[in-house]
């Protein structure tokens, strides 16, 4: 291995970056050639509301729609009643269908 003169290693590091320099520009080139399509933005999910009937774990029991929040009401006071332990409702988003 041969000693090289600062003005040598000078050189040599710039001849490197500038060859690096060509190589970046030719792939940027080249993936903007590619013709890569634009994402389209995902749509978003449509959610609805429904009563839930819960243990006091939070296992869902039972579930009804948004309209028959009594009928929620009625059964979680039937189940605490029937069984000894708290139940409850409670409004949860599930996906539309």
């Amino acid at each position: 291995m041969e000693r090289l003169s600062n003005r040598d290693r000078i050189a040599r590091a710039a001849e490197e970056a500038r060859l690096t320099a060509v190589e970046k520009a030719a792939t940027k080139a080249a993936k903007s050639a590619s013709g890569t399509r634009p994402k389209r933005a995902a749509q978003p999910v449509r959610m609805k509301i429904v009563w839930e009937v819960a243990t006091e774990n939070g296992k869902t029991v039972e579930t009804f729609l948004y309209p028959d929040k009594p009928a929620a009401e009625a059964k979680a006071a039937a189940l605490t009643m029937s069984t000894g332990r708290p139940h409850a409702v409670r409004a949860a988003k599930v996906p539309m269908e």
